[in-house]
């Protein structure tokens, strides 16, 4: 224990600087739109900061640290695939999702299309949000345990109540402050890990980059441990999953005007890349270290920041830490974001006063992260099986951009409804069928929600056409901005 008590007293001391940021939110008096859209006054920074916080979350960070330990440079595709899904997304749909003015994807789902495309698409990201939240509270609960000496239910426990103090200061605008600061730490914390991870198997850096190559096995500088078509498919789905990812697509949704959100999104693309191969690295570097076998309840990431000096230790963990602070919030966020906008404003009470949907958001924030606090220590082992729902975003993907760029007429109400139910028939098949021939569920998902809403649109034309408004801001022909 005493080990850590170093790292232990610097994490410590960030997460009290956090909530401190967190709370200058309080300050100000907040309204609904506030808390759950930033008033969309966002300057691009905070755009970024958002955008970032949703992407670089446990997976894309300690995940990654992980796959490069157990695999090599192939890990490296993930955040990748996130940086070209990003730079996708703001040089085609942000400028067009911004215009909107709207509060989920679900919504904008809702004007394209109609009322029940809104429901199902309401239904299938707020699922997958939630189920990505549980991960971070697990997560967290998995790098805390080792540090403080206790029982993992416990460190879950302390990290949902983290990431309640921080929605519940000031919502959106709340969790943007932090993640300013979290981004930064991210950054600082494993870069400082990747130089002394390097100098401590090496003596140093180029040394220690020089054994990633002479002592690894060259499987693990190779990409072919994956099948092109295999990992084409995860970079298709990681791709099109952007452009329905409620709790970075906020970020967009909430920026001051088009040129904040086009802005915060490319340059989220351009900063996500390099510190994908950074986690790799360092996930390499524990290979070398400890071989094929870890420390006991430690991943690779926060193992080869243990073994560092106890200062260098704890400005990397702080990062390691940061990542999943800065996207757990935004997760149980966007699902209270998708039920408050999308089901109780439209199904239950469409007059709510603004305190009354104020209230509630605060209300079912703390509910869903104490439910998925329990469902993290209880279920864990049941949380693959509704992975589909996560996958399904890719449909969303699909017909939002078959209305942008085919046009609404050839994509009606009814196309894509019964697209979306395709998409999951497909889904659920192929996973039934182990993904034959190595092909990726995303792509029959794709096709299978591409094909069946263009085929029923052909035979069951639009009953409504589009509102002005949305027809003009969804336009291909409206110049996109660009910086």
């Amino acid at each position: 224990m005493s080990l850590h008590v170093v790292p232990l007293a610097i994490l410590t001391a960030y997460v009290v600087l956090t909530l401190a940021v967190a709370n200058l939110v309080l300050r100000r008096r907040l309204g609904a739109d506030h808390y759950l859209a930033a008033g969309r006054a966002l300057p691009f920074f905070m755009v970024l900061a958002i955008i970032l916080g949703d992407w670089l979350g446990g997976g894309s960070t300690i995940g990654v640290c992980q796959r490069g330990y157990n695999e090599g440079i192939v890990a490296w595709l993930y955040p990748v695939s996130i940086g070209l899904a990003l730079f996708a997304l703001a040089f085609t749909m942000a400028a067009r999702y911004r215009r909107l003015g709207a509060v989920t994807v679900p919504e904008i789902m809702g004007r394209v299309f109609d009322a029940r495309t809104r429901l199902v698409s309401a239904i299938v990201i707020g699922l997958a949000y939630y189920i990505l939240a549980i991960t971070q509270i697990i997560a967290g609960g998995a790098l805390l345990a080792p540090l403080l000496g206790i029982e993992k239910w416990v460190a879950d426990l302390i990290a949902a109540l983290i990431f309640l103090a921080i929605i519940a200061a000031g919502g959106l605008r709340s969790i943007a402050l932090v993640n300013i600061v979290q981004c930064i730490v991210i950054y600082l914390g494993m870069l400082v890990g990747l130089v002394y991870a390097l100098r401590f198997i090496g003596g140093s850096v180029s040394t220690g980059f020089g054994m990633l190559f002479s002592e690894l096995p060259s499987s693990f500088w190779s990409f072919e441990a994956i099948s092109p078509v295999t990992w084409s498919g995860e970079m298709l789905s990681v791709v099109l999953t952007c452009f329905a990812a409620q709790a970075a697509v906020i970020g967009i949704f909430a920026a001051k005007d088009a040129k904040a959100a086009v802005r915060g999104t490319w340059m989220a693309a351009a900063l996500i890349i390099p510190i994908g191969i950074v986690y790799v690295m360092v996930g390499m570097c524990a290979r070398i270290h400890y071989g094929p076998a870890l420390p006991t309840g430690l991943t690779a990431g926060p193992a080869m920041m243990l073994a560092l000096n106890p200062v260098v230790a704890g400005i990397a963990l702080c990062g390691c830490l940061a990542a999943i602070m800065s996207t757990g919030p935004l997760c149980f966020l966007a699902p209270t974001q998708i039920l408050m906008r999308d089901i109780y404003s439209v199904y239950i009470n469409p007059e709510a006063p603004d305190k009354k949907v104020l209230l509630y958001s605060r209300v079912l924030v703390a509910v869903f992260i104490i439910l998925g606090w329990l469902l993290g220590i209880t279920m864990y082992d049941l949380l693959g099986t509704i992975f589909w729902a996560f996958t399904l975003r890719v449909g969303i993907a699909v017909l939002l951009l078959s209305a942008a760029y085919l046009g609404a007429r050839y994509v009606s109400e009814d196309g894509a409804f019964w697209g979306l139910i395709a998409g999951f028939v497909a889904l659920i098949a192929w996973t039934a069928c182990g993904s034959p021939y190595g092909v990726h569920v995303a792509m029959p998902t794709v096709a299978a929600v591409f094909v069946t809403s263009l085929v029923v649109s052909r035979f069951r034309k639009r009953k409504e056409e589009l509102p002005p408004e949305v027809k003009e801001a969804i336009s291909p022909h409206r110049p996109t901005v660009t910086g």
